[in-house]
């Protein structure tokens, strides 16, 4: 998807600083809710950022379901990192790793995370492309590479899902 404020930059770098200014914030906030963490949050935008650049070309700029996609797959990355290093902790210390989120003492947020954590992961990929990053079905389906009308199916099962697992619990839904 081209975008014109793009296009009539000056230079490369301008072009660039442009599109880096329009979507760093949404980027950020989507590995944020991936991650939970605002500091590898930041360490995968400049990640995503610096692929962009490596990438860039300004009369073919990245539009901002490529660069969610790109920190989809960095985030997961972290993820990944992080449950084998906390595995091999655990193995070695012979011990249960605490839960860090527990002294949060916000029990809705609690409530929320653990029933994400609870969905289909193609569950959690739409309510967090939908909420926290706050992308339209039409850019959701870019990013995931499907039609719109399969984002909004998704999106409602989800959101269905999501509400029996929050009543479950006990939780209040509002």
């Amino acid at each position: 998807m081209k975008d014109a404020r793009f296009l009539t930059a000056a230079s490369r770098e301008e072009a660039f600083r442009v599109m880096f200014e329009t979507h760093y914030t949404r980027v950020v906030r989507y590995a944020e809710s991936v991650l939970g963490d605002a500091t590898a949050a930041e360490d995968v935008a400049s990640e995503v950022f610096k692929i962009a650049w490596q990438k860039f070309d300004p009369q073919d700029p990245f539009g901002l379901p490529w660069l969610i996609r790109t920190a989809m797959n960095r985030s997961h990355d972290v993820v990944r990192s992080r449950y084998r290093r906390s595995a091999a902790v655990a193995v070695l210390s012979h011990t249960r790793e605490d839960d860090a989120e527990s002294a949060l003492g916000d029990l809705e947020r609690l409530a929320v995370h653990e029933a994400m954590q609870k969905l289909a992961p193609k569950d959690r990929q739409v309510l967090e492309l939908t909420y926290w990053t706050q992308l339209s079905a039409g850019e959701i389906a870019q990013v995931l590479k499907m039609r719109e009308a399969a984002v909004w199916t998704r999106l409602h099962r989800a959101r269905s899902r999501m509400r029996e697992l929050l009543v479950d619990e006990g939780a209040e839904v509002r």
